[in-house]
């Protein structure tokens, strides 16, 4: 990622494309590759994107992004007003738009209505993945977008976030040469989380046999859990921006996850490990950058797919142990 003072982007009456997206964060990693094709076919190489809140901070530091603007906005709410409040009450824009691309409201005719005020005539909506289609979330995207050579996303580290690193390497007194397994154990819902007891042996072998540090991601939904992890005698991280988790998750020897946004943003800053599914396809979710080798039991998911969960007898601690041996 480049910081803003890198990027050389003239805004001089320059006409924009304009993207809408509502998806979370291992959402917006699988759009990313039709981000940069995008923005790639307009004059000055950048583009305009609305998403979530919460993915603002990584989005404004990408070098082809020129403005983010939040979706959790309330002036967004206007795109569902029949009366066309948009064009009536001022959702404008600083630039004018010569395109938009959205996948946010796609079966609200009044959506597109009111979007078609912005640009009149020059509106593509698509629907928002789901797993709709009987394939990768990034193959869609690319298509949406006119492109079918399947890409994985990719981001690479500014000045501020390697800054930002060393400064943490050094506060936690680890040497240059420490070698470190980052662990997420957390997903969007427990149906797609990991037996926590065989995190805790993953954590333990590392440790013991390798030697190294363990590094704990946490997320919102994990937070009540902090204190049990730390009796692994790991290193817990939570309430983190995601690119100081990238900025983490770079310096990382192996990862270890489920099926998250972590694991994808894991993906796209090129870490190896292994990314454990059950309920979800890793066809349609599964990481596409990095080194990531995915684990999933498709029999035990084809005989038991309402399980909640992956538990040991699905994806046993050995055969997670000797994936992460072989990276």
């Amino acid at each position: 990622m480049l910081s803003m003072q890198d990027r050389k982007v003239n805004r001089n009456g320059q006409l924009r494309t304009l993207v809408l997206f509502p998806g979370s964060l291992g959402d917006f990693l699988c759009l990313l590759p039709a981000l940069m094709e995008l923005a790639g076919s307009t004059p000055d190489g950048v583009v305009e994107v609305v998403a979530r809140g919460e993915l603002l901070g990584m989005i404004q530091r990408l070098p082809f992004v020129c403005q983010a603007f939040s979706l959790d906005s309330g002036i967004f709410a206007q795109l569902f007003s029949p009366l066309g409040a948009s064009a009536e009450q001022g959702l404008r824009f600083s630039f004018p738009v010569s395109e938009i691309f959205s996948w946010f409201g796609h079966a609200h005719p009044e959506v597109r209505m009111n979007l078609n005020r912005i640009a009149p005539g020059r509106i593509r909506s698509f629907a928002f993945f789901t797993g709709q289609e009987d394939c990768h979330a990034s193959a869609y995207y690319l298509r949406c977008v006119g492109t079918k050579e399947l890409r994985g996303p990719s981001l690479l580290l500014g000045e501020e976030e390697r800054q930002w690193l060393d400064r943490y390497w050094r506060l936690h007194d680890w040497p240059p040469s420490s070698r470190v397994l980052i662990i997420h154990p957390g997903s969007g819902g427990q149906k797609k989380r990991w037996a926590t007891e065989g995190f805790v042996q993953i954590c333990h072998w590392w440790q013991q046999q390798k030697k190294g540090k363990v590094l704990i991601l946490l997320g919102p939904a994990e937070e009540e859990e902090a204190e049990s992890w730390r009796q692994t005698g790991g290193q817990i991280e939570r309430n983190l921006s995601l690119l100081q988790v990238a900025a983490l998750l770079s310096r990382a020897d192996l990862y270890l996850g489920n099926d998250s946004g972590i694991s994808h943003l894991a993906g796209a800053v090129g870490v190896r490990g292994v990314v454990l599914f059950g309920p979800t396809r890793p066809q349609q979710w599964r990481p596409l950058g990095g080194s990531l080798s995915v684990l999933h039991n498709a029999a035990y998911r084809a005989a038991l797919s309402q399980v909640s969960g992956i538990s040991l007898t699905e994806i046993p601690y050995e055969k997670v142990l000797v994936s992460l041996a072989r990276l």
